[in-house]
């Protein structure tokens, strides 16, 4: 009965997150995608590095007084943002730690590993809607991110890339939830 009852809250969290609605994009460190036509609700960051521009386009959605974040459990893997797929793309190979991530366009995904323990995989599979998501045999590489919590809350998803001394720096902050990586070109 308690496996049931895992299972029958992991699929209702995976459903909220999956459905988490859309909004205007606000313009500080996240601008919204595309132009006329383009969905509101989702958000792009970019960052130029030495090989080439580095971008992610991401849905943003909004915490309507959920923690959405906090109550992952260890093992869930989260499409990172709403609506379609988050989707990374880069014009060159790309260093995480000693790990390297070739140029192209992948899809990203948040896992909680446990505890504050989070990482953040790409997928050779784009344009991905709803749940499951993308199968785990087409992850390409998974990174660890670091975890703090902020006193400053932020109401929608935003994601940030930062060129920190010619390395770049990934920011996603949802609630008081920070998780980042550094990264640089190959």
């Amino acid at each position: 009965m308690l496996r049931i009852t895992r299972m029958i809250g992991g699929l209702a969290l995976a459903m909220a997150l999956t459905s988490l609605g859309s909004g205007i994009a606000d313009a500080q460190t996240t601008m919204p995608s595309g132009g006329e036509g383009s969905d509101p609700g989702r958000g792009m960051a970019e960052v130029m590095l030495s090989g080439g521009k580095v971008s992610i386009d991401y849905g943003r959605p909004e915490m309507k007084g959920r923690d959405m974040l906090a109550m992952a459990p260890a093992g869930f893997v989260w499409r990172f943002g709403s609506n379609k797929s988050t989707t990374f793309t880069t014009e060159a190979d790309l260093m995480f730690g000693d790990m390297t991530l070739a140029k192209g366009e992948y899809s990203a995904w948040v896992k909680h590993v446990e505890g504050d323990a989070w990482s953040l995989i790409f997928n050779s599979e784009v344009g991905i809607w709803g749940a499951p998501g993308a199968s785990r045999e087409n992850d390409v590489l998974e990174v660890p991110l670091t975890y703090t919590m902020e006193d400053d809350m932020v109401e929608r998803l935003t994601v940030d890339l930062r060129d920190e001394d010619g390395k770049g720096l990934l920011v996603v902050s949802w609630g008081a939830h920070c998780l980042t990586t550094s990264f640089s070109a190959k």
